[in-house]
């Protein structure tokens, strides 16, 4: 029940994606050579992952989050130095293009990304001693031009319990990171043991005896910081608020937890 969520996000979003993937069920089918589920849109384009250890996934998509933002910030001084000292009138065009879409996610401004991304060469062949290193800099972050939509993926093992002080205080930065909690209420991947999203009285493989204790309220902590995004969605239930929802966390300048 966990891959047709995880297909949705990367048809969403997939062409910009970095995925930090908690260790779990999910790693394995994400990422088991070669039956990997992920893959490229016509322009070869396509979700770039990376599987963390159980308890710093989070933090491992904060550090990706760090990077993104380091590296746009260094791409826009380059453009703008590359400007200042000229280029050939192609990429002049294109980069002032990508500058004005610069804080858009959109088709248009990936097309422009494209453009830029395909000036540059011409442009470096044809550099001067004066612009050659402004250009190589541009053509080293590249790759940047539309900011990266940052995404950690992990089950209820990992967001309710072993990763979830690294989760807090991911959540708690306010920075621009999506979290995608697969809930299956139980430690799945090691066989059956309760977790603290197992609800009350349920009976697990390696916890037979029924839970004591109610689920952990995580919508509700989250939510308790007043600055997060917080959904809950199921496909079978609701399929326009699951697609809603998704969209709605992505687009959300901040941080936001889906479950």
């Amino acid at each position: 029940g966990e891959t047709p969520y995880v297909k949705l996000v990367t048809q969403l979003f997939g062409e910009r994606m970095i995925i930090a993937n908690a260790t779990g069920c999910s790693s394995i089918y994400g990422g088991t050579f070669p039956t990997v589920p992920y893959c490229t849109n016509e322009h070869g384009e396509g979700p770039t992952w990376g599987n963390s250890l159980f308890e710093d996934n989070a933090e491992y998509a904060f550090g990706m989050r760090l990077a993104v933002d380091s590296n746009r910030a260094n791409l826009k001084a380059a453009v703008e130095n590359v400007l200042a000292l000229g280029t050939t009138v192609e990429l002049t065009a294109k980069l002032q293009a990508s500058l004005a879409m610069w804080d858009s996610v959109d088709g248009e401004a990936m097309a422009a990304a494209r453009a830029s991304k395909a000036a540059i060469p011409a442009a470096l062949e044809a550099a001067t001693d004066s612009n050659k290193d402004a250009l190589a800099k541009l053509a080293e972050l590249q790759d940047y031009f539309v900011d990266k939509s940052v995404w950690a993926f992990g089950g209820d093992g990992w967001a309710y319990d072993i990763g979830y002080g690294g989760l807090d205080h991911v959540l708690a930065s306010g920075r621009n990171v999506n979290v995608l909690v697969m809930d299956t209420e139980v430690y799945s991947n090691t066989g059956g043991q309760a977790s603290k999203a197992t609800p009350i009285g349920a009976v697990a493989k390696f916890a037979n005896a029924g839970k004591r204790l109610g689920k952990k309220n995580m919508g509700l902590m989250c939510m308790s910081y007043g600055y997060i995004y917080v959904a809950s969605i199921a496909m079978g239930a609701n399929r326009n608020q699951t697609m809603k929802a998704l969209l709605e966390a992505e687009a959300y300048d901040g941080p936001s937890i889906v479950m």
